[in-house]
């Protein structure tokens, strides 16, 4: 606008909107005024034009606390110890949590009416149904199963597949044999040494050939994140039992990662529901590549990480940190004589020593029972041309002797332990905070109301989201009353030294 009056209405009317979503509620007039005095005096100086001087005030509002953290506040002249969010807050925090992102105009709507508390039940069901709920499943599926890992897990599929075929001497000779030649100068090899140094070459090439289908690219990592994400989301959104986690008859594949998974007839790119042949050992994320790549070492299976995981984020009894200066696991080889020695028995001499058996004696079992998976997340019979043990028992009591049965335990006499761990993995998303003792109470509540509804992950969330822990706020000792807006990690395990 040209008259000097339009503009600063015009400012004015564009920064307070811009300001109340950027702040998540209504801005404060005497905020407004601050703004448009900014773009005033930045528009007087010299060079500089009105535009420039609304760039300065949207740089600014974009650099307030109030936008960069969620600051949540109560309703007025409360006098509860942990006072309920004002409606705006509510709003926020729930989108966040569904969202992840800001609340729509709908929300803000209700808010600015205090009328969402009245209507919380519809809006959830609006929120869950609505596309966007795609980035709860995204982040906590990412976040509490680590399926976003996959996308970096470093894997060699050379050094994998190599270490599994049963050993050679007259292929160690060869390795041998190119190391020597390779190092000698060119000038210095005869025209003998010369052929036998490109014919080892030729020789190790077509081994690299036949492992380059293994190869882990982009669109097969993706591949798999998307199994497991998709696998929560179909459990979600049809509000099916969370055991199906666990195990079930079907996944979710393309092409590209039934041929990896050696299933048959499945074609074309697109990521669908696929059922499963009768006895397959696959079946729930457990058995999913970003489960067993994640949880391997760089060139070799880790029953370690992998038992670890199911006790962290399964089970919900992470163990204590290892105690310090703990011998590498490969120095329990020496200890097997008269044949190359599996991990099983690397472990069984680990777990000998007193100092290791306490947490390994939780650890291994869960994770020995996946030995048939290899490093690559593919199926395998053998290691080091021993068969593969996959049987155990737990500390528990349970025995089993495969995966498949180890997963029937895990959805059967342990449900109440992943259901228990199933919901303070969500809490601690919602809240963005650790839990304590204080709301244990929820969480027996909403163990037992997931338990009498078979598993239904409708009751747990909304269960969540109505409780008194997600509706208050709860001030911590002596820490700002705010709350990063960006999406909250879990926080960490202690440190562990896992092989």
């Amino acid at each position: 606008p040209g008259d000097p009056q339009e503009r600063r209405r015009y400012a004015s009317k564009v920064l307070e909107a811009f300001a109340s979503r950027a702040y998540r509620r209504p801005v404060d007039q005497e905020t407004v005024e601050r703004l448009v005095h900014l773009v005033e005096t930045t528009a007087a100086r010299p060079g500089r034009t009105f535009e420039a001087g609304m760039a300065q005030a949207m740089t600014v509002i974009l650099a307030s606390p109030r936008f960069l953290f969620r600051e949540e506040q109560t309703l007025p002249n409360s006098t509860d110890r942990y006072p309920l969010l004002d409606e705006y807050s509510l709003a926020s925090r729930l989108s966040y949590f569904l969202w992840s992102t800001m609340p729509d105009e709908e929300l803000f709507g209700l808010a600015a009416q205090n009328k969402l508390r009245q209507n919380f039940s519809a809006q959830v069901s609006r929120m869950l149904a609505d596309k966007r709920s795609s980035e709860f499943i995204r982040n906590f599926a990412g976040q509490w199963l680590q399926a976003r890992n996959v996308e970096s897990a470093n894997v060699n599929p050379f050094a994998v597949l190599s270490k599994e075929q049963p050993r050679d001497p007259k292929a160690e000779q060869a390795r041998t044999r190119f190391r020597e030649l390779a190092r000698k100068p060119q000038e210095a090899l005869t025209e003998a040494e010369k052929k036998e140094l490109e014919q080892l070459r030729n020789n190790f090439f077509r081994g690299f050939r036949r492992f380059r289908q293994f190869q882990l690219t982009g669109e097969l990592r993706r591949a798999m994140r998307q199994e497991t994400e998709m696998s929560f989301e179909y459990v979600v959104r049809n509000d099916h039992s969370l055991l199906e986690l666990l195990d079930a008859n079907y996944t979710f594949l393309n092409e590209r990662l039934a041929k990896y998974y050696d299933i048959e007839g499945v074609s074309g790119e697109q990521m669908r529901k696929v059922t499963l042949p009768p006895g397959s050992p696959r079946g729930g994320i457990l058995t999913q590549a970003t489960f067993l790549i994640t949880t391997s070492n760089p060139d070799r299976t880790s029953p370690v990480k992998r038992g670890l995981f199911i006790l962290d984020n399964i089970l919900g009894t992470p163990p204590p940190p290892p105690p310090p200066d703990l011998p590498p696991l490969e120095q329990a080889a020496e200890a097997v004589k008269g044949k190359p020695p599996t991990l099983r028995e690397m472990l069984a001499v680990h777990r000998s020593k007193a100092l290791c058996n306490a947490c390994h004696n939780r650890m291994d079992p869960l994770g020995l029972a996946f030995e048939n998976f290899n490093a690559l997340g593919r199926w395998r019979d053998k290691e080091l041309n021993q068969p593969i043990e996959a049987g155990g028992q737990l500390l528990t009591g349970e025995s089993f002797k495969d995966v498949r049965e180890l997963k029937k335990i895990l959805t059967t006499s342990r449900r109440l332990d992943f259901y228990r761990c199933t919901t303070e993995k969500m809490l601690i998303y919602a809240l963005g905070r650790a839990l304590g003792p204080s709301d244990m109470h929820l969480v027996d509540e909403l163990v037992a109301k997931l338990d009498a509804a078979g598993g239904r992950p409708s009751v747990l969330i909304r269960g969540l989201l109505e409780s008194s822990a997600f509706q208050r706020r709860r001030p911590s000792n002596g820490q700002a009353r705010r709350s990063a807006s960006t999406r909250h990690f879990f926080s960490p395990s202690p440190a562990l030294q896992v092989n």
